[in-house]
């Protein structure tokens, strides 16, 4: 399957974005130590790109995560994501003793381009972990889950270690007396609304959070009612593996994910959809063929290669490098 360019309609852009790991294997299983290391790395990436990325909504499921932000520019969105997935990788393989691949490739992202798109991704999220048969409610999910802090309004901080200045600190006579805890900060995750819904009060936004939340749930009950050939009352009959034994799930254990296509965007809007697609064909062709001059002008051993890439575009060149 071909990859998308990425790509970003306007600046502040909406995405829905998601990462899974290797093999579905479970590397980020709830645990305490854990979620204290993958929120401090979610933290962490916050605070470094606080001018360029806002975190709206987010989970963090065995196998995967799911977040909704917004970014100054694509560019943004990559160095965020970057900083999020190469640190979380480093924490997980330590926690685990694991040393190769974390991630299933790069993440994906889809553009939320209309308020109904993005109520629809808030949906789907707040849905994680009930929808799978893991917890009957998100309150419930042993992991980190956006209800938490978008509904109850409980405040989450993750530990960030600075293993860096541990290691160096540690070549020295006074650092070897230090420990890892001299070297761990606790930072909140910071969650913002979305610019859509800007105008809302605290409580109005907390209020439709709570809503979609009761929503989501009510849907996803329903839902599994439904495949099991069941009434919808959503009240019987229905178990869930529960909290304390997802902590207890292997972590090595393969888990096939279903293959769907990766959309660009999202939009309930027709108009909306079409047009994003024709600005991003008008952008992959301008990245092409300023690829393609580069090229040719690395052959040509042009000193200063006379092409301009379009906005958010990055240099496209394999072959032998020229200097």
């Amino acid at each position: 399957m071909s990859r998308h360019l990425r790509y970003q309609s306007a600046a502040w852009a909406t995405h829905l974005v998601t990462a899974r790991c290797t093999q579905g294997y479970s590397l980020l299983r709830p645990s305490e130590e854990e979620n204290a290391l993958i929120a401090g790395c979610l933290a962490r990436a916050l605070e470094l790109h606080r001018d360029e990325v806002r975190l709206h909504h987010y989970v963090i499921m065995s196998n995967h995560l799911h977040l909704i932000l917004s970014s100054e520019r694509a560019a943004s969105k990559s160095r965020f994501m970057c900083h999020l997935s190469s640190n979380l990788a480093r924490e997980l393989c330590r926690v685990h003793q694991w040393r190769d691949h974390v991630w299933e490739g790069r993440y994906h992202s889809h553009e939320l381009l209309d308020e109904e798109s993005l109520v629809d991704a808030y949906l789907y999220l707040f849905k994680n972990s009930v929808k799978e048969g893991l917890v009957a409610h998100p309150r419930d999910w042993p992991g980190h889950h956006g209800w938490a802090q978008l509904c109850a309004g409980v405040g989450v901080e993750g530990a960030w270690v600075d293993r860096t200045g541990w290691h160096y600190a540690q070549q020295t006579r006074r650092g070897r007396s230090l420990t890892e805890e001299d070297f761990t900060r606790r930072i909140p995750v910071a969650l913002s609304r979305p610019a859509r819904w800007a105008g809302l009060s605290d409580e109005e936004y907390q209020a439709r959070c709570v809503g979609w939340g009761e929503e989501a749930t009510r849907e996803a009950l329903e839902e599994r009612a439904a495949q099991r050939g069941r009434a919808r009352d959503v009240g019987e009959g229905l178990s869930v593996l529960g909290a304390r034994a997802v902590c207890e799930q292997p972590v090595f254990e393969p888990r096939a994910s279903p293959r769907r296509p990766r959309t660009l965007c999202r939009a309930r809007c027709s108009g909306v959809f079409v047009g994003y697609l024709r600005a991003y064909r008008a952008f992959r062709e301008a990245f092409w063929e300023a690829s393609r001059r580069l090229r040719a002008a690395v052959e040509a051993r042009a000193r200063v290669p006379d092409v301009r890439f379009p906005v958010e575009g990055v240099a496209l060149y394999v072959g032998r490098a020229y200097t």
